[in-house]
C-alpha cells in the first residue's frame, strides 16, 4: 500500500471525526489557527529586533504587525467567534468577486461565455449562502472542512497511482 492511499485512508477518518464530533473539531481548528498565528506573530517581532539597526520605522511597523497577530491568535484560544468571523467575511469577498465577474460576462459575453459567466454567478450567490451560514453557526465552517477532507481522501485513494506516476515522472 503506498503513501498516498494510507493519506487518502487517514483523510477520510478524519473527515469522519470532523462531521462527527463538530464542536471538538472547531477548537481544534481554532486553537491551531491561534498557535500558527501567535507563532507568526513571534517571527514578525523577532525580525523587527533584528532588522532595527536598518530600518526602525519598519521595525517598529512590524512590532506593531506582530503585537497585533500574537493578541488575535489569542482570541482563536478563547472563542470561536473569531474563526467564524474570518471565514464567513472571506466567503463575502469571493462571492462578491464571483458575482462581479459573473454579472459582466453576462452582459459583455457570448455564446458559451455566457453559460460560463452564468455559472460563475452560482457561484458566487452560493459562496455568499456560505458566508451567512458560517456566520451564523460557526460549526458549518468544521462540517465544511470535514467534507473536504473526505472528498480529498477520496480522490487519494481513487488517485492516488496517477499521483505516483507524476512523482516517478518529474524525479526523472
Amino acid at each position: 500500500m503506498n503513501y498516498t492511499k494510507i493519506l487518502g485512508i487517514l483523510l477520510i477518518i478524519l473527515g469522519v471525526l470532523f462531521i462527527a464530533y463538530p464542536l471538538v473539531s472547531a477548537g481544534v481548528v481554532s486553537i491551531m489557527a491561534g498557535v500558527t498565528l501567535i507563532s507568526f506573530g513571534l517571527v514578525v517581532m523577532f525580525n523587527a529586533f533584528t532588522l532595527w539597526s536598518l530600518s526602525t520605522g519598519k521595525s517598529i511597523l512590524e512590532l506593531i504587525m506582530g503585537f497585533l497577530l500574537i493578541l488575535l491568535g489569542f482570541l482563536f484560544f478563547v472563542d470561536l467567534a473569531p474563526l467564524a468571523f474570518l471565514t464567513s467575511y472571506t466567503f463575502y469577498l469571493i462571492a462578491i468577486i464571483l458575482i462581479i465577474i459573473g454579472i459582466l460576462g453576462i452582459i459583455n459575453g457570448e455564446g458559451t461565455s455566457k453559460w460560463a459567466s452564468a455559472l460563475i454567478l452560482i457561484f458566487g450567490i452560493i459562496f455568499f449562502i456560505m458566508g451567512i451560514l458560517s456566520i451564523n453557526n460557526p460549526l458549518f465552517i468544521v462540517i465544511l472542512i470535514g467534507v473536504c477532507l473526505i472528498v480529498r481522501g477520496i480522490l487519494f485513494l481513487t488517485l492516488g497511482s496517477a499521483f505516483d506516476k507524476i512523482d516517478s515522472f518529474e524525479n526523472n
